[in-house]
């Protein structure tokens, strides 16, 4: 799940976040701290439970986009970036 975390409720146990690849109009969810697996947090992935391998998120390289372009759309939550090219460099 790709997600931003907005509340922690410490009390329950539970975290309310919203979900960028739900369909639908309600996109908040609850997540459950105990069915937590992994985090992925500045490219590195955290594993929470015990046993789990530890990995390294592999970095893209720093010219190339993140994501398909092609793909963005009215609505999508990547719709607001844009990326420009320079032409020419003039000094600083």
């Amino acid at each position: 799940m790709t997600c931003n975390m907005l509340q922690v409720e410490n009390n329950l146990g539970r975290s309310l976040v919203i979900d960028h690849s739900a369909a639908g109009a309600n996109k908040f969810r609850q997540i459950d701290h105990r069915s937590i697996e992994s985090i992925v947090f500045h490219n590195t992935k955290y594993s929470i439970k015990k046993g789990a391998k530890t990995e390294e998120v592999e970095k893209a390289a720093k010219d190339v986009p993140k994501w398909n372009t092609a793909k963005l759309a009215v609505g999508n939550w990547f719709s607001g970036t844009s990326y420009y090219q320079a032409v020419e460099d003039k000094g600083d």
